[in-house]
């Protein structure tokens, strides 16, 4: 009788962490870094057009226009973030 191959290729006591790390698909990973930092650009944007409109370098509307992005894709964010949060936490419950 022949024994199933490659049974222990890939085993939480064989296979080291960096080896599970590049096998993974790190698009996903990609993607949320990539949201965070438009983000995070966008806060930092928001930020300059207070300050250029305090100064009288900007108007006031084109202001209000980059804080509203800013909030909103951090809204956007903090939602996406909660539903990821929820599908974990579902599917951490699901009986095996």
């Amino acid at each position: 009788m022949d024994g199933i191959n490659g049974i222990n290729r890939i085993s939480v006591d064989t296979e080291t962490i960096p080896e599970r790390i590049g096998r993974k698909n790190p698009e996903f990973a990609n993607r949320i870094k990539a949201a965070v930092e438009d983000v995070n650009s966008n806060q930092h944007r928001a930020d300059d057009a207070i300050e250029k409109v305090i100064k009288g370098e900007m108007g006031i509307h084109e202001g209000m226009l980059t804080i509203g992005k800013a909030s909103t894709s951090l809204k956007i964010l903090a939602q996406t973030r909660n539903k990821v949060m929820a599908a974990y936490n579902e599917i951490r419950r699901m009986q095996i």
